[in-house]
């Protein structure tokens, strides 16, 4: 006789986000399986995994369970300021990496633009002294190839 099989999810706590889904027989222990939740900190709070509602019914499973991260959420004592200078930190550096993103990006055009050029590098170097162009395409500015 097959044991009867029951779904346990859980869920963080905006209640959308799976963290875990497992099928267990009745009566089993269940146990989270995944790394221990996180919630993203804001200027003001910061959060820590705590649990999961419903927590008491993980024994002796009899039902489908839904159970939901709880986190405890802390006040930051940060001063106007401080708050300030860490919205700057981040924003410079998530603008340090779009910049890294646009390196990137222009260099992988360069790199299809020279993969379906004819010329050597040689060529396209002589080219550039010559004719003032550092892109394919690209007027150079002739104060920076004097330099």
């Amino acid at each position: 006789m097959d044991t009867e099989k029951f779904e346990v999810i859980f869920l963080d706590d905006d209640m959308v986000t799976v963290l875990d889904k497992q099928l267990v027989s009745r009566g089993e222990t269940v146990t989270y399986q995944g790394k221990t939740p996180t919630k993203e900190p804001t200027i003001q709070v910061t959060y820590t995994f705590i649990g999961w509602t419903k927590e008491e019914k993980l024994e002796n499973v009899t039902e489908n369970l839904t159970l939901i991260a709880k986190y405890a959420a802390e006040t930051n004592n940060l001063t106007p300021s401080d708050a300030m200078l860490k919205v700057s930190l981040e924003n410079a550096q998530n603008a340090n990496l779009n910049q890294i993103v646009a390196v990137g990006e222009k260099v992988n055009e360069q790199k299809k633009a020279l993969e379906k050029e004819s010329r050597t590098a040689e060529q396209i170097v002589s080219d550039i002294i010559k004719n003032g162009k550092t892109e394919i395409g690209k007027e150079a500015d002739r104060d920076s190839l004097d330099r």
